[in-house]
């Protein structure tokens, strides 16, 4: 499985090996591998490889609103509902950003639901649905929705211990659920011992304690430790053409480099044919997010070149 460090390694050449994780907390390399997978990962695109279904709630006749409980809930592609007979309807309608309003509970008025809409959510926590019509009986809700991206998070290492067993143990502030066992872990920071650096595969965490397959691990309190959960999951690494020239491109960017047009087309065109099934408006989102505003800025440079001529100036 592919991290961010093999991210790293690939663009040091044409940035002339500059670091590119040199500043605080690893910046900027987080930063601009956070907005990739958001990009990738974030609404209206849609993958396969990013899809995840529940059935663990049931209508209430006269109930029109349901607090679900959903960890890893990013948007709602499709809901349907099904009876007690075990016949199942799709909803035409899903909103993941306009409300459905409050209809009366009236029990003659009650039918099985025509619509749903996302009213609220609890990042990493639960969403709250609304339906249309207010549903006349029990039925299982059944949804299926695109994972939340999860960003690429630096958090801090306060030491670690001396290996055992072929781990070695970090302590320190960790969101635990970002650091998921069989991923990899990119540890920098320690000046002292660098066997303590380097990207690990993960064994287990929790919110003070990282334990990663480092045979190598020395003890050590440094002073600006941190480790970043490296893992591009659940982006496939036959997807890895398409972040590393995107990555690359706004590595260039960075420091002004021009090159940074080029390679961010490359990786917008690699996406766009790797992707099936995108709708021509995905597609449009997805090219006017990585090259609108490039092109926004070549028209206004265009225009003023033009008045500049038109004055004969």
């Amino acid at each position: 499985m592919l991290n961010l460090q093999n991210s790293i390694n690939w663009a040091l050449p044409y940035v002339e090996y500059s670091p590119l994780n040199a500043g605080t907390a690893g910046e900027p390399a987080v930063s601009i591998a956070t907005m990739i997978r958001n990009s990738l990962l974030s609404a209206p695109q849609s993958h396969a490889w990013n899809r995840n279904e529940n059935s663990s709630t049931s209508t209430v006749a006269g109930t029109q609103d349901y607090t679900i409980n959903l960890t890893d809930f990013g948007y709602l592609e499709k809901c349907s509902v099904t009876d007690s007979s075990g016949n199942t309807f799709e909803l035409k309608d899903v909103y993941n950003n306009l409300p459905l309003s409050k209809t009366t509970t009236t029990t003659n008025l009650r039918s099985r639901p025509l619509a749903v809409a996302v009213l609220s959510t609890i990042p990493g926590t639960s969403i709250k649905i609304r339906f249309m019509q207010i549903p006349d009986q029990v039925y299982t809700i059944n949804l299926t929705y695109q994972i939340a991206a999860v960003p690429f998070t630096a958090n801090v290492v306060a030491s670690a211990a001396n290996a055992a067993a072929g781990n070695t143990s970090y302590t320190g502030t960790f969101t635990s659920s970002l650091f998921v066992a069989g991923q990899a872990a990119l540890i920098a920071g320690f000046t002292t011992n660098a066997a303590n650096n380097g990207t690990f595969t993960i064994v287990s965490c929790n919110s003070t304690t990282l334990v990663v397959a480092n045979p190598n691990g020395v003890s050590e309190s440094p002073t600006a430790a941190y480790a970043v959960n490296a893992a591009w999951y659940p982006i496939p690494d036959y997807y890895s053409d398409v972040y590393n020239w995107l990555f690359l491109s706004e590595s260039l960017a960075a420091t002004d480099d021009a090159r940074a047009q080029i390679y961010r087309q490359r990786g917008v065109a690699t996406y766009l044919a790797r992707t099936e099934g995108l709708t021509e408006m995905q597609r449009n989102i997805f090219i006017q997010q990585w090259l609108g505003y490039e092109r926004n800025g070549q028209s206004v440079t265009l225009q003023l070149q033009q008045a500049t001529q038109g004055r004969g100036i």
